[in-house]
């Protein structure tokens, strides 16, 4: 009764005061405080709340919950936008400046409020929630936020609820709105920092956890004495119930750091499980807030059997974030489980150096052809770090901050770190480019997947596809000059590449939603852009775009969405640009980035260099010779871009330095460590001096040993593969690092044997080609002619983790045989191979590669390879490296057999079996005697 008359008393005054009364200007308040901006308790009938969708909106009094009486009653509710905002210019809030907003209401008790229904306080156009609690009927309720104005993004604040409170009425009986900061552009100049403490080896020998904290919140972290390190010690730190490859143990480091200088991390690690695994040191720059940057320090292959290794590396601090540093310990196998001891952070004493300012400008040099990017985090807008960003960049590409998964804080929208990155790349004035809308890795899966990892309904993920994209392009609007609407979904080396659709990784959003997921995404926000008159471009983006396959694949999809939304649109294009990420290795061809570069321009979309690095080196190290590769095939790859320069949009390196690369163990880019420009910055300068004055040196075929010797086919490391030299498997083809591996190779007079040890994260042959499953493969050129075509005595052997087997051509599988066995993510292959054309003689060699695919959901997403890095081997055998048959094989270059995967476990339930039979037997004989007696 008393709801009924309420609403009588809410339609008769909603009749008289709205809507004239919600737009009146602002009331004048007596302030409490020289920060207080606001403060309505709803004494006066003069309003400045604004209707948000369909809310009613009227002022009640009378009302028994209330100190006066007084409240807004938010009502006829049918969405969670239906609410009641303050527009920021009638409150007179300031550009830039911190408010805190506190704000009080109540529930009737006879309404109907869902479970998990909640008053949420947003700003409104980038719809970031910025506080929500949950409501209950007949109960108050009180939340505070703070906000910093930002007029370029929003213009009110909005008291609205979530999608389960959508339908329900609340009354507001209180507002204040307090300023608490000054504007970042009237913000002290920073703070001198304190000296940095010393941090001592954390051995764990007191039982302590000194500041380690699980990364992920789930990770399970004790100190125990089941291991050891330390010289005298007994303890070490276990990490288990491990999920996420990020997982691990984290320690803030801030304190202990002087800012620029170079420290040396060291951390030494042992696995429990599984029997093999990468593990990688890491350091973490600035929170998830600030926009934080990841640095590997190092990473190393690790096996049960290899007791305790130590992973180690240098990193100059030249940021420090917002004050938040951390060191930590991860896997690329989720659910790898270790233990860590002995970790130090000791300063180098290193000079650090200043960076070059009398060098040539990269974009002015470029400046008549094309736009210069670097990837970057908010910490490199600062220091010396911007000095050599905005000294040969003119744009810049965000490395992680404006990924799908950095746009959501439990499953709403949160743009404060994109925003913060947006802005001050614009107050340096450098242009933005944005990266990614719509992508298969760090997305929400909850996009496209239910929480129990089913594909959505289609029609449920389109509507999760246009929200991301709508709001997220809305809300940056033309502050970025264009965006990667799709990235990375085509599969590596498609064998029909004809047929693009079916060419297509088998991502979340593919299944489902279906190809066209790829054409939608660029038509919402297409839509959303032409709606705003915006002059913004759309890019496809994608890596290992100089193997043909997979670019022939990109032209077809590229020409067909093209066609078809020009036949609607009077010749218009949909995908205005493609991105060459440009992920390469000093063994690329530059000719087939130029064929890639010229299919896709002859499409009539302008390119994009979108993420250029050149590994060269292991372990942050170079050679004189290294360095000069690399430097070659920058020069070779700047005199192409140059020559295309009217298709060419812009070049962006990924990364400053090879400090902070996602690739520094292979020193990428074209400044060193300490910023110091490498002969690749001068090759790039000027390609035509450079390359005037290099010697090409053209790189060897690898030379691996094949032992004479006949092992079992069993899946088993028999003792024979003892006597044979390792082969590491330790090149990848593309950009991505997944499986890797070693393998070994017998001989006799019959027949080619391989052993082949695979450490991977995950399984997977759910995909329909065999070449996307996890899989191993030998090529053999039995001639060794190095011919460009296979021919008779030539092969392609594939082997999947399951045993499953399958051959180009298709006809030399007879007298093929092959053995696998799987420890846990981890597997073993071995094969046997017939000789067909000829007969092995001592010491003579064949053409022989050997590579692992790496699959995941359905694609193969690596590719790791002993010697050839152009991915042509399945057509062209003379890529290949050489294998030598010999009949002897010197004790130094034999590797001990490492069983333990398969062998050490046969080895250890034999011993059990074996136990347990003789004390079954001691106990039958000792009763025997006993009754005797």
């Amino acid at each position: 009764m008393r709801k009924l008359t309420r609403l009588v008393v809410l339609m008769l005054v909603a009749v008289l005061i709205f809507p004239s009364k919600l737009v009146t200007p602002l009331l004048v308040v007596d302030a409490e405080s020289e920060t207080t901006i606001f403060h309505e308790t709803f004494d006066s009938e003069e309003m400045v709340f604004l209707q948000s969708g369909g809310a009613s909106l009227s002022y009640l009094s009378g009302l028994d919950f209330t100190e006066n009486g007084h409240g807004l009653y938010v009502d006829r509710r049918m969405n969670d936008y239906d609410a009641a905002d303050l527009a920021f210019a009638q409150l007179g809030l300031e550009d830039r400046h911190t408010y805190s907003v506190t704000v009080a209401g109540y529930v009737d008790v006879d309404e109907d409020v869902p479970a998990g229904a909640e008053i949420v306080l947003s700003l409104v156009d980038s719809y970031t929630w910025i506080n929500n609690l949950e409501i209950n009927a007949g109960e108050q309720f009180e939340l505070t936020a703070e906000f910093t104005v930002d007029l370029l993004m929003d213009e009110k604040i909005r008291i609205q609820s979530n999608e389960n409170g959508k339908n329900v009425s609340f009354y507001v009986t209180e507002v204040v709105i307090e300023e608490v900061g000054a504007p970042a552009a009237e913000a002290s100049v920073e703070e001198e920092r304190k000296p940095a403490k010393q941090l001592e080896t954390i051995t764990f020998e007191d039982g302590e956890l000194h500041g380690f904290e699980a990364r992920g919140g789930n990770e399970l972290l004790t100190v125990t004495d089941e291991a050891n390190y330390t010289p005298g010690g007994s303890s070490a730190l276990k990490v288990e119930s491990r999920q996420q490859d990020w997982n691990g143990p984290s320690l803030r480091i801030e304190q202990f750091i002087d800012k620029g200088s170079e420290y040396h991390l060291s951390v030494w690690v042992k696995l429990i499980d599984p029997g093999s695994a990468e593990i990688t040191l890491s350091s973490q720059i600035g929170s998830g807030d600030f926009g934080a940057s990841y640095n590997n320090i190092q990473t190393k292959t690790v096996s049960v059997d290899d007791n305790w290794i130590k992973l180690e590396g240098t990193y100059r601090y030249s940021s420090v974030g917002d004050e938040y540093v951390t060191l930590y310990i991860e896997s690329s196998s989720p659910n790898a489980s270790f233990y860590i001891d002995d970790v130090s952070l000791i300063k180098t004493n290193t000079d650090l150096l200043e960076i070059q300012r009398n060098l040539t400008s990269i974009s002015e040099v470029y400046k008549d052809y094309f736009m210069i990017g670097n990837a970057v985090s908010t910490s490199d807008f600062a220091g010396d770090r911007l000095t050599l960003l905005k000294g040969h960049h003119n744009l810049v590409t965000a490395e992680n901050a404006m990924k799908p998964d950095s746009a959501y804080n439990n499953r709403h929208f949160d743009f404060n770190a994109e925003d913060m990155f947006v802005q001050m790349a614009l107050d340096e004035g450098l242009a933005v480019h944005g990266h990614v809308l719509v992508w298969h890795q760090q997305s929400p899966e909850w996009l496209w997947a239910d929480d129990a990892g089913e594909s959505l309904a289609r029609e449920d993920a389109l509507v999760n596809l246009r929200t991301h994209i709508e709001t997220t392009v809305a809300h940056f609007g033309d502050s970025v000059i264009s965006w990667d609407v799709v990235n990375e979904a085509m599969n590596d080396n498609p064998p029909n590449p004809e047929d693009w659709q079916g060419s297509l990784r088998q991502s979340g959003w593919l299944q489902a939603i279906g190809p066209d997921y790829i054409e939608e995404s660029f038509r919402i926000a297409k839509d959303v852009i032409d709606q705003n008159g915006w002059d913004i471009k759309l890019y496809y983006n994608d890596y290992n775009d100089d193997n043909q396959q997979k670019a022939e694949a990109i032209y077809q999809m590229v020409k067909e969405i093209n066609e078809n939304y020009a036949a609607e649109n009077d010749g218009e294009l949909l995908i205005d640009g493609i991105g060459m990420q440009g992920h390469y290795n000093i063994n690329t061809n530059p000719e087939n980035v130029r064929l890639s570069l010229e299919k896709f321009a002859s499409l009539g979309v302008e390119v994009g260099v979108t993420e250029l690095d050149v590994t060269s080196g292991s372990d942050g190290e170079q050679t004189e010779e290294e360095l000069n590769q690399q430097a070659y095939l920058y020069a070779r790859l700047f005199q192409i871009y140059r020559d295309n320069h009217e298709h060419i949009s812009r070049i962006t390196f990924w990364g400053l330095d090879d400090g902070s690369s996602w690739r520094s163990d292979q020193s990428p880019l074209l400044f060193d460590r300490n910023m110091q420009a490498k002969p690749a910055y001068y090759a790039v300068i000027n390609p035509d001096e450079f390359l005037a004055d290099f010697e090409v040196i053209e790189a060897d075929a690898r030379l691996g040993k094949a032992a004479y010797g006949t092992p079992e086919i069993d899946g088993k490391i028999d003792d024979i593969w003892g006597e044979a030299p390792v082969l590491p498997i330790d090149r990848y083809q593309g950009a991505w690092h997944g499986a890797s591996g070693e393998a070994r190779v017998l001989w006799d007079e019959e027949n080619l044997y391989v052993l082949v040890e695979v450490n991977d994260s995950e399984l997977d042959k759910t995909a329909e080609d065999d070449d996307q499953h996890d899989s191993v493969e030998v090529f053999i050129e039995e001639s060794k002619q190095k011919s460009t075509f296979y021919q008779d005595g030539d092969g392609q052997y594939r082997v999947n983790f399951d045993n499953e087997a399958s051959f180009s051509p298709e006809g030399i599988s007879e007298g093929f045989e092959s053995a696998t066995t799987i420890d846990g993510t981890n597997y073993l292959v071995e094969m046997k191979i017939p000789f067909t054309t000829i007969t092995p003689e001592a010491n003579s060699e064949i053409g022989f590669d050997i590579q692992i695919n790496d699959a995941v959901n359905g694609s193969r997403e690596s590719v790791a390879i002993w010697n050839d890095l152009s991915g042509m081997g399945f057509q062209d055998p003379s890529v290949f490296g050489n294998l030598t048959l010999a009949t002897s094989v010197d004790q130094s270059e034999l590797t001990p057999i490492e069983t333990g995967s398969s062998g050490s476990t046969t080895l250890i339930v034999s011993l059990i079996i074996a136990a347990i039979v003789i004390t079954a037997g001691g106990l039958t004989l000792y009763h025997k005697k006993r009754r005797n007696q």
